[in-house]
C-alpha cells in the first residue's frame, strides 16, 4: 500500500518539509539503482523479511528492525531475499532549506545525514505504523495528526543518529548537495516522485513525450526539470535506469542475455550488449560470470 502525492507540508523552525508519499509494501521486485534529487530524503524501515541494500557501492544486510535513510544524490538499490522478502515502511519528503542554519540540534542532525543505516529503536517503528494507520482510517484532524507524527519522527531519527556508534562513511555526499532557499516547494518540485517512479518502474517503454504527459509539462520543460534535479538529460536518465535494471536481471542467474535485452526493450541482444559494454566496460556475459550467475548468456 502506497499513498502518493500527499503534499503534506509542515515547518520546524525555519525548515519546511513536504511529504510526498508514505508506504507499507511487500518488496517482491528489486529496486534498481537510483538516487534522489537535491533536498530529497527517503526514510526506510524494514519491519520483517531480509534483503540487501547497495548504497554507493557498499553492501549492507537488511534484516527486521533495520532503519536507513537515503538522502540527496545517494545512489542505492534494494534486493529482497526471494525466500523471505522484505516488508518496508517508507516515506519520501522534500526539504525547503533556509539561508541560515537551523538552531535545533535535531534538525541539523537530520539534514547533515544524507545516508545512515542501523537498527532502529521501537519508537521509530511505532511512529511509522501510526502514519499508515492515520492514512487508512482518515479520522478527524488527520492532517494535523500526520504533521505532528512526522515532526516526532524527525526528532526520533535525529536521536538515532546521535546514539549511533557507526559514523557516516566519508565517501558519501555531504550537505553541500543541498540547495538553500527561503520559499516553499514549487509545483515542479512536487512532481519529483512521479519522475522517480517513472524511471524505476517504466524504464522499458518510457519516452520523453510520455513523461512530459505524466507531468503535464512540455518536452522542453521536462528536460529542464531533469537537468535541475539530476544534472542529466532524459536519455541519460533512461540509460542509467535500464543499465541498473540490467545488472539486477543478470545477477538473478535465470535469464539469458537475449531475455534481458527483450525485458529492457532493446531491439536485439547485440544492441543491448553493445550498450552495456559501453556503459560498464564489460560485456553482459562477463558481468554475469563475475557475479557468479552465468547461465546461457553467450551471444550466438
Amino acid at each position: 500500500m502506497k499513498y502518493r502525492n500527499l503534499n503534506l507540508t509542515f515547518s520546524m523552525e525555519n525548515v519546511t518539509f513536504t511529504v510526498l508519499s508514505i508506504s507499507n509494501e511487500l518488496m517482491l521486485a528489486p529496486i534498481p539503482r537510483h538516487s534522489h534529487s537535491r533536498n530529497s530524503y527517503e526514510i526506510h524501515y524494514i519491519s520483517y523479511g531480509y534483503g540487501t541494500l547497495i548504497a554507493d557501492d557498499a553492501r549492507y544486510d537488511l534484516t527486521p528492525g533495520t532503519f536507513f535513510m537515503t538522502g540527496p544524490q545517494v545512489f542505492h538499490e534494494q534486493i529482497s531475499d526471494p525466500a523471505e522478502p522484505m516488508r518496508e515502511y517508507g516515506a519520501y519528503l522534500k526539504v525547503s532549506l533556509p539561508r541560515s542554519k537551523p538552531e535545533s540540534e535535531a534538525l541539523r542532525a537530520f539534514l547533515n545525514h544524507p545516508f545512515y543505516i542501523g537498527q532502529a529503536d521501537l519508537d521509530l517503528y511505532e511512529s511509522m505504523k501510526r502514519l499508515i494507520s492515520e492514512l487508512e482510517q482518515r479520522p478527524e484532524g488527520n492532517e494535523l495528526m500526520l504533521s505532528a507524527i512526522f515532526q516526532q519522527l524527525i526528532v526520533q531519527i535525529a536521536r538515532q543518529y546521535n546514539r549511533a556508534e557507526r559514523p557516516v562513511p566519508e565517501t558519501l555526499p555531504s550537505p553541500k548537495n543541498l540547495t538553500p532557499g527561503t520559499k516553499g516547494l514549487t509545483p515542479a518540485d512536487k512532481t519529483y516522485l512521479t519522475i522517480e517512479e517513472a524511471f524505476l518502474y517504466n524504464y522499458r517503454d518510457l519516452t520523453l513525450d510520455s513523461l512530459a504527459g505524466l507531468l503535464n509539462l512540455s518536452r522542453r520543460q521536462t528536460e529542464r526539470l531533469l537537468l535541475k534535479h539530476y544534472n542529466k538529460t532524459f536519455q541519460q536518465k533512461k540509460k542509467e535506469a535500464r543499465m541498473s535494471a540490467a545488472c539486477i536481471l543478470l545477477q538473478s542467474g535465470d535469464k539469458s542475455v537475449a531475455s534481458v535485452a527483450e525485458e529492457l526493450g532493446y531491439s536485439s541482444p547485440e544492441h543491448f550488449s553493445n550498450a552495456f559494454k559501453k556503459y560498464y566496460r564489460m560485456t553482459p556475459s562477463a558481468y554475469a560470470m563475475k557475479a557468479g550467475s552465468l547461465k546461457n548468456t553467450k551471444l550466438s
